[in-house]
């Protein structure tokens, strides 16, 4: 068969398409790593690692090992524990991410990648005291279950001692998860875990009541030095941690786990822990997750996530210096009738305090706990005491939040003498803040020349720039203004109001463009109205400007009224309830604007129309939102109120579709009759043959005899649409009429007057003829 040349492209796309793909082996066979894995009856963290096609690795709780070999993402091997063992099979996923698989007499065992654990022992990790134990035991399960870093979970293992009857790995697992809970449903202080006075022997046991917070039950942690000089946590059997677990669940007033993690949901706990991780996503749902735990309420709301920011940054900065939190020492429960103090100290402190929240009634309908308004205001001086305090142990330094930490970090490496403060802000604040104002000063100049040099200009564009350069070189310099405010920490000081000042500059300077550019539009949109009458209604384009205008003041006087914290929803809940004066007195205005809307909607006439209203005739010129203008035939500019013109009945002599007209034509009574009929006749072709007459609707004919005429009535209409197309009709028909009259040699009737004397006679004493 010979070779198509034509799909030789074809196939040299496919091959290399077919090149670029990953192979199915190489791409799945990653199983070195941490995996968190569980079974049908309990689950266990596995740490492998690889080579070449030799795996092998070990799993905590259970100090179990695993042995196999793998072959294009499939693993099979060997599992030991405690002198027991079985095979295995796991098959990788197509992005290695996961894994499925069976063990034994076919239980399934599947498992996940987890996060990453610390391979070197951490260096909080001790069970040198009990203190240290349960201390090492909290920091690790809170990474674990808190943090996503479920492989810390392998440090808690060497740190347990299991009482009763030995179990396999799935029993272990499970009484520890059953004493994970107990510990984190309990508040408890570390300092008050005990701690051996004089060296101990092998196998002394210490004591440490815990228990819910506000419940007044307790547990009874048990810890027990063994061989190795290491204080290990005992763990009862499964049946007796379980009945304590429920003991303490119920001591809170719930019937199981979960109701209870609910019901702590909104606690001092929960905040902090809110905060803590959620500033950990700041970019992400972590950030409104910090923000709610925040008390900004005293903040305008367009300002709370640039300030909220600042906060932040300020509170997990100080937080990390006063040292390593552990959930399980902040009270979690919602119901503590007291403010929660975590940290007091002469310049502040920071407390977690609830807040009511009411409804219109003030009926209190919801209790949130937040960091206090008093925390965040103490906050940057608590942070300026604080700022030479090494970070906590486990802790490093976090990424700036916001703006001014980022660029305050990145100025500080660059020169450390620029931190000193003068005049109530660091030089650098300083430095920054001249230079904003001179590059504000320059562009606001610029936009000035600009103006002033196109103000005189010609053109279409020189117009555009001249009108616009002015708000936009605004609108630059208030976005300046605001990144200054925020970059350089402005509203710390005493520059409280900046961040305010900023937004409403913002806003004015964008309404200002928007309104200027509103006008460039429908000025350009008027122009093609007036050259295409057909289609454009310049009527419309007027009041839609005006509605616009008036929209982008009012959106501008909300939008700033809400940045300054002013109640703007019950300014126009006033007007509305009880602004009755305020309303009385913009009545007019109110009624004409809608009356424009009525113009709009009813659209009784289009620009350059001649209307009848009030007995007088005149032009429409323009329609306002408040006024339409009118020429009257006489030339006057005539103003009227649109309120004033919609109640008027209009008569739109421009929208005629055709102009009657009526005449009456009189001739003399000497007329003979033939000429009268043959007149007659002959006035019906004239009228017939003018070229806008409309022949299929008129009337002619004699009507009377008048008292000094044979009146005739011609009846009909043009089918002309302006005055003026009226008039050079009617006056072609007139001179074919007055031709007609000739022609025929009839005669037009005028006003006479005959005056007959007579005398009376002697004899009768009757008139007589004089």
């Amino acid at each position: 068969m010979p070779l198509d040349l034509r799909r030789i492209p074809l196939l040299i796309l496919i091959l290399g398409l077919c090149a670029a793909l990953p192979r199915h082996g190489a791409a799945q066979d990653g199983w070195p790593g941490d995996w968190q894995t569980y079974w049908s009856a309990g689950e266990a963290f596995v740490l492998l690692e690889q080579r070449g096609e030799a795996v092998y690795g070990t799993y905590q709780p259970g100090d179990g090992r695993i042995t196999g070999t793998t072959q294009d993402g499939i693993l099979r091997g060997l599992w030991q524990e405690a002198g027991e063992s079985g095979d295995f099979i796991f098959v990788l996923s197509q992005d290695g991410q996961s894994f499925a698989g069976r063990f034994g007499t076919g239980d399934w065992w599947n498992g996940h990648r987890a996060g990453i654990a610390q391979q070197q022992r951490p260096d909080w990790w001790s069970g040198a005291t009990p203190q240290a134990t349960l201390r090492s035991i909290l920091a690790a399960g809170n990474d674990a279950q808190y943090h996503g870093r479920e492989g810390q979970v392998r440090w808690i293992e060497p740190l347990l001692a299991y009482d009763g009857p030995d179990g396999d790995s799935s029993d272990h697992d499970r009484r520890r998860r059953a004493l994970w809970h107990i510990l984190d449903i309990s508040t408890f202080r570390l300092w008050d875990a005990p701690v051996p006075a004089d060296e101990a022997e092998p196998g002394t046991e210490l004591r440490f009541e815990i228990g819910p917070a506000g419940s007044g039950t307790t547990y009874q942690l048990k810890f027990r030095l063994d061989d190795a000089d290491l204080w290990r946590l005992v763990v009862p059997p499964g049946p007796i941690l379980q009945a304590d677990l429920a003991r303490l669940i119920r001591a809170r007033g719930h019937e199981t786990l979960d109701e209870l993690e609910k019901a702590r949901a909104g606690s001092p706990r929960m905040v902090m822990m809110d905060f803590i991780l959620g500033s950990k996503d700041w970019d992400g749902a972590g950030g409104a997750r910090a923000l709610r735990a925040l008390d900004l309420d005293h903040v305008p709301r367009q300002l709370r996530r640039a300030e909220g920011a600042l906060m932040a940054d300020y509170l997990k900065r100080t937080l990390d210096r006063i040292g390593f939190i552990y959930w399980q020492e902040i009270p979690d429960d919602p119901a503590r009738p007291l403010p929660y103090p975590y940290y007091r100290h002469p310049m502040g402190k920071i407390t977690i305090a609830p807040t009511e929240i009411r409804d219109e009634d003030g009926r209190p309908v919801e209790r949130l706990w937040r960091f206090s308004r008093e925390t965040i205001e103490a906050l940057p001086a608590l942070y300026e005491t604080l700022e030479r305090m090494p970070l906590a142990p486990g802790l490093s330094a976090p990424p700036p939040l916001s703006q001014y930490f980022a660029t305050r970090q990145a100025v500080l490496e660059w020169s450390g003498w620029l931190q000193r403060r003068v005049l109530g802000l660091e030089i650098w604040q300083w430095i920054g803040l001249a230079g904003y104002l001179l590059v504000m000063a320059v562009m606001l100049a610029l936009a000035w020349r600009v103006v002033r040099a196109l103000a005189s200009g010609s053109g279409v564009l020189a117009n555009i720039v001249a009108q616009l350069a002015g708000p936009a070189g605004l609108l630059l310099a208030a976005l300046l203004f605001l990144d200054a405010s925020e970059r350089l920490g402005l509203a710390l000081r005493a520059f409280g109001p900046v961040s305010a000042l900023s937004a409403v500059l913002l806003i004015l300077s964008m309404a200002a463009l928007a309104y200027r550019t509103v006008s460039l539009i429908f000025g350009g949109l008027m122009t093609q109205a007036e050259r295409t009458s057909a289609f454009t209604d310049e009527i419309v384009l007027s009041l839609a400007q005006g509605l616009l205008k008036l929209l982008i003041i009012l959106g501008a006087l909300i939008a700033c009224a809400d940045v300054v914290g002013l109640p703007y929803e019950g300014v126009l809940t006033g007007l509305g309830i009880g602004g009755v004066a305020v309303a009385f007195a913009a009545r007019e205005t109110v009624a004409n604007i809608i009356g424009g809307a009525i113009l709009l909607s009813d659209r009784p006439f289009r620009k350059g129309d001649m209307i009848e209203a009030a007995g007088t005739l005149a032009v429409i010129e323009t329609v306002g939102l408040r006024s339409t203008r009118l020429r009257t035939l006489d030339d006057t500019l005539m103003i009227m109120p649109n309120a004033q013109l919609s109640d008027q009945v209009i008569s739109n002599w421009g929208s005629r579709r055709r102009r009657k007209i009526k005449m009456q034509i009189q001739l003399t009574y000497d007329t003979p009759r033939d000429h009268l009929a043959r007149f007659v006749e002959r006035l019906k072709e004239v009228y017939r043959n003018q070229p806008d007459a409309d022949t299929d609707n008129v009337t002619i004919g004699i009507t009377s005899l008048g008292p000094q005429s044979i009146d005739i009535e011609l009846w009909g209409h043009f089918k002309v649409f302006t005055y003026d197309a009226q008039v050079a009709a009617q006056q072609a028909l007139i001179l074919d009429i007055l031709a007609l009259a000739e022609e025929i040699g009839v005669a037009f009737a005028f006003p006479t007057r005959t005056v007959h004397l007579v005398r009376p006679t002697p004899e009768t004493g009757q008139d007589a003829p004089a």
